[in-house]
């Protein structure tokens, strides 16, 4: 296998469990999800295919930033860059390959309808999948099996935009190799510090304004739902001990795994580099995205500052991010990231 199975391919470890639950006719832990042993989330195809779907955009807009912060704008047809981000993604298909037909995820020939055709998000996504939700609960409103091709396109879905959301992430990955050997490594952490804080807000105005109500995740329940159980779609997640201290309350996340660390860390060995010689050019943009949603979400009687200690990216070590909730009267502070996110400026 061509990238790292923990890291990489934990999407194939909720599709096989989507398998099982079909197979025990569980239509409604399949499509709504569970709580499993040991701290891990089966997230339910609702929330996978949303969050996947979600993904997309954000990795098609990490690789936007960079090209933008890079001042290479016309990288993105470089001939001799897109060959090697061909050949990479070609590595993760070979790798689906292989899981699907392991694992008896989809029929092999339904894989490869899907490998040999457009992988870009489709026009009328959010409608479609509308749809697919109206239809999957009523059919559970009823006590009625999901119909074969219903179940069918959940899984084509979350295949698809599996695949595509990696191809934006390879690419990303390719363009951050270059910059390091054209052009030293300082042009890279250069290129993501001219666009993190821009990232910060256009990635929350994206997810939070535009593709998560799209994809009817509307109210902030809905949305916080997603966000922490949608996660496990790639993630190995597990809370961190809290301290309290005189005025406020700290709080750690651990992340046992990244899907963005894992293809990194390969782009960079297959050019030659050091192993998280481009950790920058995702863990900058992760922490500046988790420092949004902080501000965006946390109850204004505290004021939060977030960051990162160490990452898989740039320090091959589990992430751990920090939280730091301090007592405040910061209603401005959340009226201003509200406007800055849902303002329609």
């Amino acid at each position: 296998m061509y990238y790292s199975e923990f890291h990489n391919h934990k999407w194939a470890k909720n599709l096989v469990h989507a398998r099982v639950l079909l197979a025990q006719d569980d239509f409604k832990t399949f499509y709504g999800g569970k709580d499993l042993p040991g701290g891990d989330v089966y997230p339910g195809m609702r929330l996978m295919a949303a969050y996947w779907v979600s993904v997309e955009h954000e990795m098609r807009m990490r690789l936007g930033m960079l090209l933008q912060g890079s001042g290479h704008p016309e990288w993105r047809e470089d001939t001799e860059l897109l060959a090697q981000r061909d050949d990479f993604v070609g590595r993760y298909v070979a790798d689906m390959r292989e899981l699907i037909a392991r694992d008896g995820i989809v029929p092999p020939e339904q894989f490869e309808g899907l490998a040999a055709g457009d992988y870009e998000t489709p026009a009328g996504w959010a409608d479609a999948m509308l749809g697919w939700q109206s239809a999957t609960q009523a059919a559970l409103d009823a006590g009625a099996a999901l119909p074969p091709s219903l179940i069918e396109v959940w899984f084509g879905s979350c295949l698809r935009s599996v695949l595509n959301y990696n191809r934006y992430l390879i690419w990303g990955g390719v363009i951050a190799a270059a910059l390091v050997r054209r052009e030293g490594a300082a042009a890279l952490v250069a290129a993501v510090d001219r666009t993190a804080e821009d990232f910060m807000w256009e990635i929350s105005r994206e997810f939070y304004a535009n593709v998560l109500p799209a994809a009817g995740f509307e109210d902030v329940g809905d949305i916080m739902e997603l966000g922490m159980r949608g996660m496990f779609s790639d993630q190995v997640y597990v809370a961190g001990a809290e301290e309290e201290f005189e005025g406020g309350t700290l709080k750690r996340s651990i992340l046992k795994n990244c899907e963005l660390g894992g293809i990194f860390h390969r782009v960079a060995e297959w050019n030659g580099l050091p192993k998280t010689a481009l950790g920058y050019a995702i863990c900058r943009y992760c922490e500046t995205h988790g420092a949004a949603t902080m501000l965006l979400t946390m109850p204004p009687m505290y004021h939060p500052e977030y960051r990162r200690v160490q990452s898989i990216g740039m320090d091959d070590a589990e992430c751990l991010f920090e939280l730091k909730l301090l007592e405040a009267d910061d209603m401005e502070r959340l009226m201003e990231a509200q406007g800055r996110v849902f303002s329609a400026e």
